[in-house]
């Protein structure tokens, strides 16, 4: 690697969460990163290390990642078409040497310590024109005088969707608002909000099951909504699993179906821009890696 010295360098090892996709990066030890508030970054989480191709190292590729570019179509953006892990962007220049790593895809990496750069990403070219929510408003009925609905989509805007809620997100909200360190939700940097599922409303473009693809994984209780063109997580849902499926799940996971299966989480990645993710104060929870099944790395 051109400039850097073999005893100042560290591998660090990534993967999509499926382990479809497994790189290596060999660069000086990272203590600082940065964060963007373009309609991409923030919709996605990504912490970005910036490094070079020479500096990456594919270990396993099974054809998996999907490309997403859009505005001027100068960055491609890659995930994961089955578990949605958005892993790294490139240029679409082929004689860029220019890498951009999401650290939140990095093994056993504790983002929450990282000393993180704010870039005003939102500023630069064209502003971005977030599809419009037009569906059904949700159905659920809130007590209360300070009930908000918030709309929101993922980036193309194939998949729209409202929820409603009890107090404004970022201030008066009377719920839990979660970010956790399980190997799912570190790598997609979801911010969780925990309604039911009356309080939420999705559309897809092109038809119920057009643009939304589900991962499941652990469990099997939930699984990951996010869309098959972009890439950006909206909600988790419950598993639809059959009768004797239910009863085959370890006790626990049973025990957890029967409680939470009335709610239907939503991340508010895809339902706030980036001034308002900072006006938040998420929970952080570190149980997520004692979880079980446990999360084995590839």
């Amino acid at each position: 690697m051109s400039g850097l010295a073999e005893e100042t360098a560290k591998t660090y090892r990534g993967n999509c969460h499926c382990g479809a996709f497994i790189f290596e990066v060999k660069v000086p030890e990272i203590k600082s990163a940065s964060a963007c508030d373009c309609s991409i970054c923030s919709k996605k989480g990504y912490v970005w290390l910036v490094a070079t191709s020479d500096a990456v190292n594919v270990v396993k590729d099974e054809g998996l990642l999907v490309d997403y570019a859009f505005g001027a179509k100068s960055l491609v953006h890659k995930f994961c078409g089955k578990c949605g892990t958005a892993t790294m962007a490139s240029m679409a220049d082929p004689s860029a040497k220019t890498v951009l790593i999401n650290i939140r895809a990095f093994q056993d990496f504790d983002v929450w310590g990282l000393e993180i750069r704010k870039r005003d990403g939102a500023k630069h070219g064209d502003p971005y024109q977030a599809t419009p929510y037009t569906g059904p408003e949700p159905a659920a009925q809130l007590d209360g005088d300070d009930v908000h609905v918030y709309h929101g989509s993922c980036h193309c805007g194939a998949v729209t969707a409202a929820v409603k809620v009890d107090g404004a997100l970022g201030g008066s909200y009377k719920g839990m608002v979660l970010e956790c360190d399980c190997s799912i939700c570190a790598r997609g940097g979801y911010i969780w909000i925990y309604p039911t599922k009356e309080q939420v409303r999705v559309v897809e473009r092109d038809g119920l099951g057009a643009n939304l693809s589900h991962y499941v994984f652990g469990s099997t209780v939930w699984r990951k909504a996010f869309c098959r063109t972009c890439g950006v997580h909206l909600m988790n849902d419950l598993n639809p699993l059959s009768d004797a499926e239910v009863a085959a799940l370890p006790e626990p996971a049973r025990q957890f179906r029967a409680v939470r299966g009335h709610a239907r989480p939503v991340t508010l990645r895809a339902f706030l821009d980036g001034a308002e993710l900072d006006g938040l104060a998420p929970q952080h929870s570190t149980r997520g890696k004692t979880l079980e099944p446990l999360y084995v790395n590839p």
